[in-house]
């Protein structure tokens, strides 16, 4: 799975700016690229987990933003988080065109 080299990725920017045992909250910003948001954090938790045993999970956040789907029974588009997402206009299913991934890190972001 890739979220093994986006974990090694984040922990080589955490252990660089030192904050790999503490400090700030953290956000990751996903946009794009996977069918399965609920998947994809169970498996970047675990990687970053088996990378740094002592990062604390609770100052990590994983924040997937929408993308824009049509709606294949009314073609008005909508935003998804998900290729599961149903049209709010009139419950049809959405058709989601493949997007890159992006990954970003925010340190020191609001908790919600």
């Amino acid at each position: 799975m890739h979220e093994a080299g986006i974990a090694a990725s984040l922990l080589a920017a955490l252990r660089e700016a030192g904050l790999e045992d503490g400090g700030p909250p953290l956000r990751v910003i996903v946009r794009g690229g996977h069918d399965d948001p609920p998947g994809f954090d169970a498996a970047l938790r675990l990687h970053l987990s088996a990378g740094a045993p002592q990062l604390d999970q609770a100052r990590l956040e994983i924040v997937h933003e929408p993308v824009e789907a049509t709606c294949i029974d009314c073609a008005r588009p909508f935003p998804a988080l998900s290729p599961a997402t149903a049209c709010p206009a009139c419950g049809g299913s959405g058709l989601v065109p493949p997007r890159p991934e992006t990954v970003e890190l925010e340190v020191g972001a609001p908790c919600a």
